[in-house]
């Protein structure tokens, strides 16, 4: 047993709680709690970045509500997006006796000072969705296939503007397509592979000239929005504007998530025509976009999948024993690579949006109109 979860498995050895796996897919986690008092229930800190994109907040609900099912307490936080209140809230859970932390950054590289007293206390840390980075406290990394997830973007994206088929394969026309790229925040890891992900789809096109880029803002550090913040994704589109209003066709843009590319359908809105744009997290708004055909697709990405995974790995280091993982190669956080789980993303048009996300269950009809 390593020196990380000394404290908390032997607290689980003295027969404070007994947990049990029961995690299946899209479902809730169940278990029972053993019958010594409270103080010696396992407290797990939850630190999330924002309430501001709603994913986040269904994220902590389906922790919590899984963690709670086991028995647990959870001690669950949201830093606005702020990272000093991130790293601040953190070191409160610490302080309050946490045996576990997941953490879902607002800044990636932000929290080395805080998990190095997690390091110190024997207190294990699971990487939620964004990695965190330049720290060796951080012992597990959960999250989806972030580099399929922007392949699946600049396919989608290929194929609403006609270059490549439903199968995914070229139909031959060469355009030119006019096109806009946009990126994620500069200081979440993800924004960056999801960004190469679309760009290994996107680059041969670029190159050959079937697709073109007016603006000539191409790459990452050009196109990033700072904070995911959709305003300045926005102001970004208006910006770039002009030759859209002087007779050059806008074909699509590549947006990384939904907020962004709502921010950048409102931006075009008075073009008299609709680019294709992809998104991410299905997101209730963009969602009823699909199915109204203004936005071209979304990517789903289930979050109670997510949070399985993720109380899983807590339990097996509370445990003492090593959480399944499926990639042991991608994610290296600049200290070393973190072992991961990583879920596959699955593409949401106006084509399936009813059997992907209604039928299993994961919003009701009522929700999407």
């Amino acid at each position: 047993m390593t020196a990380r979860t000394t404290r908390a498995a032997a607290l689980l050895a003295a027969g404070a709680i007994a947990l049990t796996a029961g995690c299946g897919t899209g479902g809730q986690a169940a278990g029972q709690t053993g019958a010594a008092g409270e103080d010696e229930t396992p407290l797990v800190g939850i630190a999330m970045p924002t309430t501001v994109q709603t994913r986040w907040v269904a994220d902590g609900d389906n922790l919590s509500q899984q963690f709670g099912s086991l028995g647990f307490d959870v001690e669950m936080q949201y830093a606005d997006d702020d990272p000093a209140a991130q790293a601040e809230q953190i070191g409160r859970m610490l302080e309050d006796g946490a045996d576990a932390l997941v953490v879902g950054a607002v800044d990636g590289t932000a929290l080395k000072a805080v998990l190095a007293q997690a390091g110190d206390a024997g207190v294990p840390v699971v990487s939620y969705d964004r990695l965190i980075r330049d720290s060796g406290d951080v012992d597990f990394y959960a999250s989806f296939d972030n580099r399929r997830v922007g392949v699946l973007q600049a396919t989608s994206l290929l194929q609403g503007i006609g270059v490549l088929d439903e199968q995914g394969a070229p139909t031959g026309d060469e355009g030119p397509f006019a096109v806009e790229l946009f990126a994620g925040s500069p200081d979440d890891n993800n924004a960056t592979v999801f960004y190469d992900g679309a760009m290994s789809v996107l680059t041969p096109y670029l190159e050959s000239g079937v697709l073109v880029v007016p603006s000539k803002q191409v790459e990452r550090e050009d196109v990033a929005i700072a904070g995911w913040k959709a305003e300045v994704a926005g102001e970004r589109m208006t910006s770039l504007l002009a030759p859209y209003t002087h007779g050059t066709r806008l074909a699509g843009v590549l947006a990384p998530n939904d907020g962004i590319a709502q921010a950048v359908l409102a931006a075009t809105a008075d073009l008299g025509y609709t680019p294709v744009v992809p998104g991410q997290d299905a997101e209730v708004p963009a969602v009823r976009s699909v199915a109204d055909g203004a936005q071209y697709s979304t990517v789903y990405k289930d979050t109670r999948q997510l949070a399985e995974v993720t109380v899983q790995m807590v339990q097996a280091l509370l445990h003492g024993t090593e959480p399944e993982v499926n990639d042991t190669t991608s994610y290296d956080n600049g200290v070393g690579v973190v072992p991961a789980y990583l879920l596959p993303p699955q593409l949401v048009t106006q084509d399936n949006y009813q059997a992907v996300l209604i039928d299993s269950g994961y919003y009701s009809a009522k929700e999407i109109g």
